[in-house]
């Protein structure tokens, strides 16, 4: 995909003073990035900024009633809506602690509904230091970055950081990483682009409900601008060994159906299959997992590793 980028141009800092709890057009823009420009987010937890310390104890009168606010919205010059692809280059993710993670009724991928039981309120605040999430018992787990949510302003109204769309937003996709280029459609002027919502590292499935280990960052990200393929409706990413598509939707096989017609359609606009020989060879070689079933709309991905493209 070529991208338009300007020559290059100094960092822009947009700090955590910034949060919003929607991705939407009525939010005005606190920055303007060019295309090529440099943009480092400060993230806040999800649960809001009332957690500050491992030795604090996590309890539901620390988390905010609106969850994942993201930093932003920075208004990415020249972009045009139906026209344009926002291209976020992933360059760096800076995780720092605490890290938290919790198990609250109600909210996990397999809750007991009616009586809403489940194990009560529990929880895990972790320090995050040298690569390392410290779990209690001596277990250190490698840290795996990622940005749980990222999007731009979808066309119409406004969604909540707890969901997501064609737009992006609470995808909690591990593969939204350091080195990923993510694809966002271009749904209003200026895209209105804005992340956070950061984990330190996340199974899949999300099966804490609360997230992986939540964290606060200093992400660097590099936005450009590309022309917007016709086929795609649906965010993209590409790393130097995979091309994948993200659907998101109840139930989940919708979901599941949604990437795997997104990346049909890639596959067949620019790598030369007809769209049956492109879900045949899928059928062998795809890469597919939901990612989370916690949001209000469950997420997949879809891969194909580039040796067979």
């Amino acid at each position: 995909m070529a991208v338009a980028n300007e020559a290059p141009i100094e960092l822009l800092e947009v700090s955590r003073d910034h949060l919003i709890y929607s991705l939407g057009a009525e939010h005005a823009p606190v920055a303007t990035a060019q295309p090529g420009q440099r943009i480092r987010f400060e993230t806040e937890l999800n649960m809001g900024p009332r957690l500050t310390s491992v030795d604090q104890e996590f309890s539901l009168d620390l988390v905010d009633p609106w969850p994942n606010p993201a930093t932003g919205p920075v208004l990415i010059a020249g972009a045009k809506a139906g026209e344009h692809v926002v291209v976020c280059d992933i360059e760096e993710i800076e995780v720092l602690s605490p890290g938290v993670t919790a198990l609250i009724p109600g909210l996990t991928p397999f809750p007991d509904w009616i009586r809403e039981r489940e194990f009560g309120v529990r929880s895990q605040v972790v320090d995050i230091s040298d690569g390392l999430v410290h779990w209690p018992g001596g277990l250190d787990i490698p840290i795996q970055p990622m940005i749980g949510v990222v999007g731009v302003a979808p066309g119409l109204g406004s969604v909540g950081n707890a969901d997501n769309g064609m737009h992006g937003g609470n995808m909690d996709v591990q593969e939204i990483t350091i080195g990923t280029r993510l694809l966002l459609p271009a749904a209003v002027d200026g895209a209105l682009f804005a992340l956070g919502d950061c984990h330190a590292v996340q199974g899949d499935g999300e099966l804490c409900g609360m997230g992986g280990i939540e964290c606060r960052t200093h992400t660097t990200v590099r936005v450009g601008l590309a022309p917007k393929p016709i086929a795609m409706r649906w965010p993209r990413i590409e790393t130097d060994s995979h091309i994948g598509t993200i659907g998101c939707a109840r139930p989940l096989e919708d979901a599941f159906r949604i990437a795997v017609r997104e990346l049909v359609a890639w596959m067949a606009a620019d790598f030369g299959f007809t769209e049956p020989d492109a879900l045949m060879l899928l059928g062998q070689v795809a890469e597919a997992r939901a990612t989370q079933l916690v949001n209000p709309k469950y997420t997949y991905i879809v891969k194909i590793n580039r040796r067979w493209l």
